[in-house]
């Protein structure tokens, strides 16, 4: 039987998401609490890894299993296992053909940034740049990675492969000092958000032209975006399937 989960984290004490030999990894934790459950092995598969630092709050991952328990104590029993920097907040059966990274239609994104002075209880949640940017041009620019490109220039360097994404969204908005970007795409590159939030930052603080970020984009990977947003701040929101 099939089980898919969703699940939150605070990533502030992980080295990401992905199982690492001798690390403390957000699969790593609730795969040795399935291990308890259902006494043997289980190997869990995510919508997506994140990485160290970086949060979720809509993560959602499947494993399966021949333990027989009502779906509605799976969420419970799995939880009893968690550390109190990770929690389950549904569990459900689901068909076997249901995969949570392949059957994903669309990912968002959240990555939240301080203008405001410097504040130590936040630093692990919004990055703390402690400077005001251009609201408005940063708004003018992201309009430049909006619909299907290929992101070869915003995503990890050592990645090959298929980097055509589409864009479906990406708002900015302010609030007493806080910005929030928002991306929605039907997938993301390890890196590319960071690497996109970057950009637009450099923008916002008047250091190059959103013209320089358009001609990175149109190289396909030949110029490569430098500028990579810090992970604090970054928010796996929620992962969007074909019923949602």
């Amino acid at each position: 039987m099939r089980v898919k989960c969703i699940v939150s984290y605070d990533g502030s004490q992980f080295y990401g998401f992905q199982v690492q030999k001798k690390l403390r990894t957000v699969q790593g934790e609730i795969q040795k609490a399935l291990k308890k459950i259902n006494e043997k092995e289980t190997i869990i598969h995510a919508s997506g890894r994140t990485d160290a630092k970086v949060h979720a709050l809509k993560q959602v991952f499947h494993f399966d299993t021949e333990k027989a328990l009502p779906a509605s104590q799976w969420k419970r029993a799995i939880n009893h296992f968690m550390p109190n920097d990770i929690y389950i907040l549904d569990a459900q059966y689901v068909d076997d053909d249901f995969h949570s990274r392949y059957s994903a239609k669309k990912k968002e994104y959240h990555y939240l940034l301080n203008q405001n002075e410097y504040n130590p209880f936040q630093t692990d949640y919004i990055y703390q740049y402690g400077r005001k940017l251009d609201i408005e041009l940063m708004k003018e620019a992201a309009k430049i990675f909006l619909g299907e490109h290929n992101f070869a220039s915003y995503c990890c360097y050592d990645q090959y492969g298929n980097t055509i994404r589409t864009l479906y969204k990406l708002d900015i908005t302010e609030e007493n000092g806080i910005v929030t970007f928002t991306l929605v795409g039907n997938g993301f590159r390890r890196y590319m958000v960071r690497h996109i939030v970057g950009g637009l930052i450099q923008v916002g603080a008047k250091r190059i032209p959103k013209e320089r970020l358009l001609e990175m984009l149109e190289s396909c990977g030949e110029k490569k975006c430098l500028f990579k947003a810090k992970p604090q701040g970054l928010y796996l929101s929620e992962v969007y399937y074909e019923e949602d």
